[in-house]
Formats: C-alpha cells, sequence, structure tokens
C-alpha cells in the first residue's frame, strides 16, 4: 500500500485517521497481533508507523472486518502467511548462495 502521506512514519492518531481503525482498536491489535504487527516507539514511547506497519493494519483490518476472522482466527491466517514468507525467503537465499543457481540463457543475436 503506498503512503498517502509522504513522511517517513506517522502517528498512531494519523494511522487511525488513515485507515479508518480507532485508536484504542490500534493498541489492542498491537496486543493481539504482537508477533506480526508492531509499531516502533520513540524514547518517550510514543507509537510510530512505518509503511509496513500501516500496510499490516489494512491487512487485519481486512481479515477482521471484511473477511470476517475471529481474532484467533485472523493469527492463525498471518501466522501461515508469515511461515510461508518466510519459507520463500529462505529458499530464495539458499538458492542464490548455492553454485547451482539457475542461469538465465539468452540466444546470441544474429543478423540476417
Amino acid at each position: 500500500m503506498p503512503m498517502i502521506i509522504k513522511k517517513d512514519w506517522l502517528t498512531i492518531g494519523e494511522v487511525s485517521d488513515l485507515t479508518g481503525v480507532p485508536i484504542h482498536t490500534l493498541r489492542y491489535w498491537e496486543t493481539e497481533f504482537n508477533g506480526y504487527f508492531s509499531p516502533l516507539r520513540t524514547s518517550g514511547r510514543q507509537r510510530r508507523y512505518n509503511e509496513n506497519a500501516v500496510g499490516r493494519v489494512q491487512e487485519i483490518k481486512t481479515l477482521l472486518k471484511e473477511e470476517k476472522y475471529s481474532i484467533a482466527g485472523a493469527r492463525q491466517v498471518l501466522s501461515r502467511k508469515m511461515e510461508i514468507d518466510g519459507a520463500i525467503l529462505n529458499n530464495f537465499n539458499t538458492l542464490n548462495e548455492s553454485n547451482n543457481a539457475p542461469q538465465l540463457e539468452i540466444p546470441p543475436v544474429t543478423s540476417n
């Protein structure tokens, strides 16, 4: 999701306005989806949301409000997604590190 506001981070109020999710709900989701959704904190403990965190808020909102998952069901979906993403990344890294990485074969150009 591209950021509408061109800043490096947003406050919890700005994220609430942008996503339509109330501030108290964002705080609650932070505890319920701890491994998946955790905004950065300043030294004064204020929440700061980057583009990735805002995207995750939107994803959680979609699962709960549009697809009608329970909190537990949404946690399971996100957990599976993280496992799959991790496996894909691991396979990609392993493939890139091996000498057997597939090479793109481009036929030589011939003139007519």
